[in-house]
C-alpha cells in the first residue's frame, strides 16, 4: 500500500536513539522512527536551537560508562531512499556520513505484506503502540522491523549497563513524551509512521432528531478520492447495525434506523482499503458525580511493640451524588450482562482460575472438601509440559506422596520448594529419602532446594510452566478451611516465576541450598 500513496508525501524524518561504543567510537541503533510527511503537517518541535547539529547527548552518560547515549533527528528530502532504508535497515545503515552498527542482526517485518497497521488518533492515547509514535490526529499507518530476540532489551537489562538504562529512559522521557526503559519490548526495533494521506482530522457527533451521526472531515489539500465510511453499532456483544455510506461531502449527516449504543466507524478509499479507524465510542447522556465533606480529624493512640503511636485519620461524610442529564433506568447489554457475571464463577472453577473451598463442619465435610481439592491440585500439576514447581515453606513427605507422586508426564522437571524455619531435619530426612526412593524409577527426577534463615516466602504457589496458581493454606491443609486457589493474572506472573528462579538456582544470592546439603548441617 505504501506504493499507492507515496506521492502525496514530500519529506520525512527520522529520529533515533544510538549508543556510542566509548572505546571503538563506534555507533549502534537502539530505536528509530522514520516518519513520512505530507505538506500541511509541521516539523517535530524537536530539536530545539540548543542541540547541536540535531543531536544531544544524555548528561547521565560518562568516559566511564561502556556507552554514551544519544537522540538524533535527521531530515530527508528522499521519501523512496526513506522507505528503502526501512525495508533493508540492515544494508542501508549511512547517516550523516557515519555507519549505524546494530546489536541484533535480524529484524522480523510486520505487518509482513504490504498492508499497514491503522491506528486512530493517538492524540490522547498512551498505550501500546501509540504512545513511541509521533501524535498525529488523522490516524496512522504503521510498519515495524522487529528485533525478534530481543538483543537490545536483553543487553541493557544488564547489570552493568543500569547507568545507559537510566541514560536512555532520561533522553526519551524527556525529548519524546514517553520511557522506553519501562516500555522496553521497543528497544531495537524500528517504525515507520505515516500520517492519514487523505485528511488531518474526523469529527464524530451524535444526533437525536434525526436519530444519526453527524461527521465533520478536515481533507488534505488537493483530496478528491471518494470515500466510504461504515458504522458498526454494537448492543453489548451483538451487532445490532452494520453499515456502509458514500461520502459526498466533507460533512454530513448520517441517519440511522436507532439510537447506537457502541460505535466503530472505518472509513475505505476508492479501491476499499481501510484508510482511517475510530476507537469505539458512545455518547454520553448523564454524569453522576459524588461529593463529600470532610467533617473531622479522628485522633488515635495505640500501644504496640514498638511504643506508643499517635495516628490522624481524616474523616468524611458520606458522598451525595449529583445528577446532570438524565439517567438510563435500563441498559439491555447490561441486562445481559450481569447474568453472564453471576454465572462466570462456573467458568472460572471449570478452568480452573478460581476456585473457593468454604470449609466444613463436620470431619466428612472436611474429608469430601480435601478430597476434592487434592484432585484440583493434580489437575493442575498435570497441565505441565516442561517444569512444575511446588512451593510451600511447610512441604514434607505427605505432600510429597498426595501431589507430586501423581504426576503423569514423564518428560516434567518436578522441583520443590520449602523453608529450614518450618522443616526439621527430621522432617527433612523424611521428605528426603521419599524423593530419593521416587527418582530410582526411570521417570523424570524429582528435587527440592531449602531456603535459608527466615522464610522469606510465604504464599503457596504452584507453577506449571509459565502459569501460575496460588494457594490460600499450605497444600497439607489445603480445602480443610475456608481458602481458595487462583490463577495469577498473565501481567503478574512472570514477576513470580522470576523471583521462584532466583531463590531456586541462587543467581545473585546464596538463599537455598539442596535438602540433602541441609540435613548434613
Amino acid at each position: 500500500m505504501i506504493n499507492k500513496i507515496k506521492h502525496y508525501y514530500s519529506r520525512a524524518k527520522r529520529t533515533v536513539l544510538l549508543a556510542q561504543d566509548n572505546l571503538t567510537k563506534k555507533w549502534y541503533h537502539l530505536f528509530s522512527v522514520f516518519e513520512l510527511l505530507p505538506t500541511d503537517i509541521p516539523d517535530y518541535n524537536i530539536p530545539p536551537d540548543d542541540w547541536h547539529n540535531n543531536i544531544i547527548r544524555s548528561n547521565l552518560s560518562s568516559g566511564s560508562d561502556i556507552y554514551s547515549i544519544y537522540l538524533m533527528v535527521n531530515d530527508f528530502d528522499d521519501v523512496e531512499d526513506v522507505i528503502s532504508r526501512f525495508n533493508n535497515p540492515l544494508q542501508n545503515n549511512i547517516f550523516e556520513g557515519e555507519e549505524n552498527f546494530f546489536f541484533n542482526d535480524n529484524f522480523v517485518k510486520e505487518p509482513s505484506g504490504s498492508s499497514p497497521l491503522v491506528l486512530p488518533s493517538n492524540i490522547y492515547n498512551e498505550d501500546g503502540l501509540s504512545d513511541i509514535l509521533p501524535k498525529r490526529k488523522s490516524g496512522l499507518y504503521v510498519w515495524t522491523q522487529i528485533d525478534s530476540n530481543r538483543v537490545v532489551q536483553n543487553l541493557f537489562n544488564q547489570t552493568d549497563l543500569k547507568r545507559e538504562l537510566k541514560a536512555i529512559s532520561q533522553l526519551t522521557l524527556d525529548w519524546l513524551g514517553f520511557d522506553i526503559a519501562f516500555k522496553s519490548e521497543h528497544l531495537g526495533n524500528i517504525y515507520l509512521s505515516v500520517p492519514n494521506p487523505y485528511f488531518r482530522d474526523i469529527d464524530i457527533s451524535l444526533s437525536n432528531n434525526p436519530i444519526g451521526i453527524f461527521y465533520r472531515i478536515k481533507f488534505r489539500k488537493g483530496i478528491t478520492e471518494d470515500l466510504r465510511l461504515r458504522i458498526i453499532d454494537k448492543h453489548g456483544d451483538n451487532i445490532a447495525l452494520d453499515k456502509t455510506f458514500d461520502l459526498n461531502s466533507n460533512y454530513g449527516l448520517l441517519e440511522l434506523p436507532h439510537e447506537p449504543h457502541i460505535i466503530q466507524v472505518n472509513i475505505y478509499n476508492s479501491n476499499q482499503d481501510l484508510i482511517a479507524l475510530n476507537n469505539p465510542s458512545t455518547f454520553i447522556k448523564s454524569i453522576e458525580i459524588g461529593m463529600s465533606m470532610k467533617q473531622a480529624d479522628f485522633h488515635v493512640t495505640v500501644n504496640s511493640d514498638s511504643g506508643k503511636n499517635e495516628f490522624v485519620v481524616e474523616k468524611y461524610s458520606k458522598q451525595r451524588p449529583s445528577l446532570i442529564g438524565t439517567r438510563t433506568e435500563f441498559n439491555a447489554p447490561n441486562y445481559f450482562k450481569d447474568a453472564e457475571v453471576k454465572r462466570k464463577f462456573i467458568f472460572n472453577e471449570k478452568n480452573k482460575e478460581f476456585i473457593f473451598f468454604s470449609g466444613g463442619k463436620s470431619e466428612q465435610e472436611k474429608s469430601e472438601l480435601k478430597k476434592s481439592a487434592k484432585e484440583i491440585i493434580r489437575e493442575i500439576i498435570n497441565k505441565s509440559k516442561d517444569t512444575c514447581y511446588l512451593c510451600d515453606p511447610y512441604f514434607n513427605i505427605n505432600d510429597l506422596i498426595n501431589y507430586a507422586f501423581y504426576i503423569t508426564n514423564t518428560g516434567v522437571e518436578l522441583r520443590i520448594l520449602n523453608c529450614k524455619e518450618f522443616i526439621d531435619k527430621e522432617t527433612a530426612k523424611e521428605l528426603s529419602e521419599g524423593i530419593n526412593e521416587y527418582n530410582k524409577k526411570p521417570f523424570q527426577k524429582i528435587e527440592c532446594k531449602v531456603l535459608k534463615g527466615n522464610s522469606v516466602l510465604h504464599d503457596r504457589f504452584i507453577i506449571s510452566d509459565k502459569n501460575v496458581w496460588y494457594l490460600g493454606s499450605s497444600f497439607s491443609e489445603f480445602g480443610n478451611r475456608a481458602t481458595c486457589i487462583g490463577k495469577v493474572p498473565e501481567s503478574s506472573n512472570i514477576k513470580i516465576l522470576e523471583q521462584i528462579e532466583r531463590w531456586y538456582f541462587n543467581n545473585g544470592d546464596n538463599y537455598t541450598q539442596s535438602i540433602e546439603d541441609y540435613i548434613k548441617d
